[in-house]
């Protein structure tokens, strides 16, 4: 009787959700917390909801689950904390931010890019080369259409799924971006199967950007055709003959579906073979959740990090050439160092600490059955119930700066139990560091949970600005990808909002970023020659010169970042108070691991720079208001 009572609470729940949220829409309410315009205008099946939590927790007055409900369920009607029972109401201080940002603008249905749908994934990049920002989004559904909506540079968006020859591609819980031909066009990696073992034997979909507006699907022409359930997958040149090669993390559950992780080596013609058997990984079978890439000991080579689920994450080292043109890896000594959380998410590299020496971070999952799910939002949400399970918080493991590694978590003061999917990073207030979003939650419908806004402390902390950057947004977060989609110097958000049943489904969100100029910056477009030309894998060293003639030095990788989702390739990089920029120094991702210094650059430029040209050009990017 417990169980058709919580259904039914839910079901009145939803039912309010959806007439407030998407029948009668307005950004605020679906940010936490609630309050103003996010309060509910519908309000009676909510209060149905809300009777019947409370019958079920004089029953079981500990049911987290529930009290997180029941809480949130009151802030909807603007009755929190007063409207909530005292032994059941959560501190109103589990809301309030680390520190203080100005707010973020949620405008995606003003702009008319929120695709409503499912889970997906999203690549944010200029596929046109016009100089503007584009997005594509995609939802899991095997029938939801994939969108690409081009910048205008205006201060629009035009839907051009059409028109683009996109019409009848669908499905991808995640997508990848990358020039895989050398054309100077970015291509995409749709990526399909995730979560449903053997039924998930499909397809993924290379689509080919042909250069004048169009897409093409070339999986079959380029090789790279598989049956395969996944949803990750990383682009790099690991044996850097310019070409990059493709790593599929595929999901291996259990005998029914033995399906291995791939490596597609480029044959320096726009195809691919599969040479896992060659690179020494052997036949790597786990439910692989993430995959990235990145230069973990500084000796030029692309290196491995695979995250997998109910199993120990993996590190392996490139070794380099052994043939003339095949790479091998090899796990380091210490790689158990670096092997948790348990139920691992999504995974990426960046410079936490801004040291020159790339760091991992890596999220727990809400899978594991409805017994966790239930206590997700309780444990995400509320600062008084922290703690509720071991190995779910998000992990930070620092480079030592000779390959190895140590967790840092407890120092950076990353200890909720955060259920991640989605997420990326980016420096939304351009001091230099590192900044991230996090997109959380599960499959369940209780699992009504803020995503969060985390901002880098000077290398050290984190500091949750989620509530105060207006960036709590509620529902399920996925693919998330951080660009300057108005070229004004500082980073916007696009993130796919949507969970995993069919009728969870919801609108994207577009965060437009306030603080605008108030900081330097430098926007940097690498273009290689001998490397490959979208220049994946460069690392980048900037020593710039505040007004009292103090210098500081930034650190950036070219990627797009997180496993699950899709950052500009572009390396839009904060400068915090420099006035000037003495050097750049670009080591390109070639067998050469040749390095080039360019001197005396302006801040607040779009810089191109190509590989072996020995000079930089400021490109003319013009900067546009979205309407307000």
């Amino acid at each position: 009787m417990y169980q058709l009572k919580r259904l039914l609470a839910l079901s009145y729940f939803r039912l309010g959700e959806v007439a407030n949220c998407v029948s009668l829409y307005n950004p605020d309410r679906c940010i936490l917390p609630l309050e103003g315009r996010g309060i509910y205008e519908l309000q009676s099946s909510i209060q149905t909801s809300i009777s019947l939590f409370k019958e079920m927790l004089e029953e079981k007055p500990d049911d987290y689950e529930i009290i997180w409900m029941l809480n949130f369920a009151n802030m909807a009607l603007g009755e929190f904390p007063e409207g909530v029972p005292v032994r059941w109401r959560l501190d109103e201080r589990g809301f309030k931010s680390d520190y203080q940002i100005p707010r973020f603008k949620e405008m995606a249905v003003q702009l008319k890019i929120n695709t409503v749908g499912l889970a997906g994934g999203t690549c944010v990049d200029d596929f046109d080369n016009d100089g503007y920002i584009d997005i594509l989004a995609s939802s899991w559904g095997y029938f939801d259409q994939i969108h690409f909506y081009k910048n205008n540079g205006d201060g629009t968006f035009t839907d051009r799924t059409t028109e683009s020859g996109l019409t009848g591609l669908t499905g991808g819980l995640n997508m990848v971006h990358a020039d895989y031909n050398n054309d100077g066009y970015l291509d995409v990696l749709v990526l399909r199967g995730a979560w449903s073992k053997e039924n998930g034997a499909i397809p993924n979909s290379l689509i080919k950007n042909n250069g004048d507006g169009t897409f093409t699907d070339a999986t079959i022409e380029a090789g790279v055709l598989s049956y395969y359930p996944t949803q990750t997958a990383v682009w790099a040149d690991f044996n850097l003959d310019g070409w990059l090669d493709l790593f599929i993390g595929n999901e291996a559950w259990n005998e029914k579906s033995q399906y291995p992780c791939e490596l597609f080596m480029s044959n320096r013609d726009g195809t691919f073979t599969n040479r896992i058997s060659e690179s020494r990984l052997g036949s790597l079978k786990a439910v692989t959740k993430g995959v990235v890439s990145g230069d973990a000991n500084n000796d030029g080579w692309p290196d491995l990090y695979l995250s997998f689920l109910n199993a120990g994450n993996r590190l392996f080292f490139n070794a380099g050439l052994y043939t003339d043109d095949m790479i091998s890896f090899y796990p380091p000594p210490e790689w158990e160092k670096v092997s948790k959380p348990l139920m691992s998410f999504p995974c990426w590299f960046w410079d936490f600490n801004n040291d020159g020496w790339e760091d991992i971070f890596v999220a727990a999952s809400g899978y594991g059955g409805e017994g966790k799910e239930r206590l997700v939002a309780a444990a995400v949400a509320a600062q008084n119930n922290k703690g509720i399970y071991s190995d779910c918080n998000p992990l930070i493991y620092l480079n030592n700066g000779d390959g190895t590694y140590k967790d840092i978590t407890n120092s950076t003061g990353l200890k909720d139990d955060l259920f991640v999917m989605g997420s990326n990073y980016g420096d939304i207030d351009n001091d230099g560091w590192l900044d991230m979003y996090l997109g959380t939650g599960a499959p369940s419908y209780s699992a009504i949970v803020p995503n969060k806004m985390f901002r880098n402390n000077e290398g050290r902390t984190f500091q949750d600005v989620t509530t105060a950057g207006g960036l709590g947004h509620v529902q399920k977060g996925h693919g998330i990808g951080f660009a300057d989609f108005d070229n004004d110097g500082d980073q916007d958000i696009y993130a796919v909002m949507g969970g995993a049943f069919e009728g969870s489904v919801f609108g994207n969100a577009f965060f437009l970023n306030p603080f605008g100029n108030k900081k330097s910056w430098v926007t940097l477009i690498l273009e290689g020659l001998s490397s490959n030309r979208a220049a994946i894998g460069a690392r980048v060293k900037i020593v710039g010169v505040n007004g009292k003639g103090k210098a500081r030095t930034f650190y950036r990788t070219v990627s797009t970042g997180s496993s699950f989702g899709g950052n500009s390739l572009q390396l839009e990089t904060g400068l915090d108070d420099a006035v000037s920029i003495k050097t750049i120094e670009v080591q390109w991702p070639n067998r050469n691991h040749t390095a080039e210094v360019f001197q005396n650059i302006e801040v607040k430029r779009f810089v191109k720079i190509k590989e072996g040209s020995g000079k930089v050009e400021y490109l003319k990017r013009k900067a546009f208001v979205f309407p307000q």
